[in-house]
């Protein structure tokens, strides 16, 4: 009698039982085939709960991710324990971590050690000041569509491209090592301040609906982008400029310039029927501005360039400045100010650097 090996015996069992399990599945239902390959989708999570933040919460978070944190932040909190504004200028901060899955409409970081703003990105941030930090990269900022306020002095910000399109009216760029505007083209600034920074094109900003710009101490030589704005204030003193001629159909209430380097346009400024204030030198304790008669010569000196009781700048706090604000959020306001009361925002903003005559 044949015998098979229990090689060969195995080898056919195993076929056997392969092609009954081929039948049977031959046999099934397509939509039984279905159901089993179909795997069961796991139930969505719920969405988290907003933490509901008190001063002394905040607190005790930013300590935890910042051990060499003051403890003198100030915040805004709604009623919903939401965080609106963090005001934390020389506080020590380093990681905004912390900040995480808020939405922040302002920040105030002067003099901080931060290095980067990665937490801020995606929030719905009106002003943003890091003045004195060591931010260098600016694209967590991209998109920002409701950002307003930008003040970036003392930083080592080169790189303006993330802000391309945004809406920002307020930029302070004074000693940082900016050189290309491009991304301001068409950008609403109403406000500029760039002493200090290696700019020599200024032309995309003809476009925009400047009110105030100082270009103290930049190597700028032609104003003629600025002929068609609605500028107010300028500031160009210690600068190459030599003709002002384009100035001649502005609408000027103050300009600070170098009169001996200016070779044309003189005639064309004196005839400015708006201008208030002229002078050589607009910074921290070195104010001269006079109305022009005084400065063109010919007209009696004022006994004092400081108005009578006039406020002088003091402490930066972060609640009377942020702007759009749900009403219950915002600090009452203060009662307005005259012109010649209105302190110099480069003597608040940006201690570090002195305040220049653009606004």
């Amino acid at each position: 009698m044949f015998r098979l090996s229990p090689l060969v015996a195995v080898s056919f069992a195993l076929l056997c039982f392969s092609c009954e399990k081929a039948e049977e599945t031959l046999e099934k239902p397509k939509e039984a085939q279905a159901s089993e390959k179909a795997e069961p989708k796991p139930a969505p999570k719920p969405p988290a709960e907003p933490v509901f933040w008190s001063e002394l919460k905040l607190h005790e978070a930013i300590r935890e991710k910042n051990p060499g944190y003051s403890g003198n932040g100030q915040f805004q909190i709604d009623e919903s324990g939401q965080v609106l504004g963090v005001a934390l200028d020389n506080c020590g901060m380093t990681d905004l971590t912390v900040f995480e899955g808020m939405a922040l409409r302002a920040l105030y970081l002067q003099g901080c050690p931060v290095p980067d703003v990665k937490p801020l990105a995606g929030m719905p941030m009106v002003e943003l000041y890091l003045e004195n930090t060591v931010v260098k990269d600016l694209s967590p900022l991209k998109g920002m569509t409701e950002l307003r306020k930008l003040y970036l002095s003392g930083t080592m910000v080169e790189d303006l491209s993330p802000l391309e399109g945004l809406a920002i009216t307020e930029l302070n760029l004074v000693n940082t090592p900016v050189t290309d505007l491009s991304a301001l083209k068409g950008m609403p600034l109403s406000m500029l301040w760039l002493t200090d920074t290696p700019v020599r094109d200024i032309s995309p900003l003809s476009a925009s609906p400047l009110v105030s710009l100082t270009l103290h101490r930049t190597p700028v030589t032609d104003l003629s982008p600025l002929a068609k704005t609605n500028l107010q204030r300028l500031h160009i003193g210690d600068t190459d400029v030599t003709d002002l001629s384009p100035l001649g159909g502005l609408r000027l209430t103050r300009l600070v310039f170098d009169p001996a380097d200016i070779k044309n346009g003189i005639e064309a400024v004196k005839k400015i029927p708006t201008l208030r204030e002229v002078g050589t030198k607009f910074e921290d304790g070195a104010n001269d501005l006079k109305p022009p008669a005084v400065f063109w010569g010919g007209g009696e000196k004022p006994a004092s360039s400081q108005r009578p009781g006039a406020r002088q700048p003091g402490p930066r706090l972060p609640g009377p400045r942020i702007e759009n604000l749900p009403p219950s959020a915002k600090p009452a306001p203060k009662p307005a100010e005259s012109e010649g009361e209105k302190a110099e925002p480069e003597a608040e903003k940006a201690k570090a650097a002195p305040a220049d005559g653009g606004e």
